[in-house]
């Protein structure tokens, strides 16, 4: 009488189990894509030769300006004077 019942059940069950799965695997993918987003930057940063001040001003100069002159240097921009990340939100 109640085989349709916990046949449902059983699926429920299983389903559940894939679900949890899935979620841990897409916990561990979106963590594995963090770090690998910060070693970009990092190795960005060196191939660059700037410090994480000067890569503050290369962002707040972006954000100022729209976009990155295709004139300048990253060195030039950093060292530019007049630029402080004290923008009105």
């Amino acid at each position: 009488m109640f085989e349709r019942l916990d046949r449902y059940k059983a699926e429920l069950a299983k389903a559940r189990e894939r679900k949890a799965e899935i979620d841990a695997r897409v916990r561990a993918l979106e963590k594995k894509c963090q770090e690998e987003e910060k070693t970009a930057v990092h190795d960005m940063m060196k191939a660059a030769d700037i410090t994480p001040e000067e890569l503050q001003k290369l962002i707040t100069y972006t954000r100022i300006k729209g976009n990155m002159p295709g004139d300048k240097s990253v060195g030039e921009i950093v060292n530019e004077e007049g630029i402080t990340d004290e923008t009105e939100d």
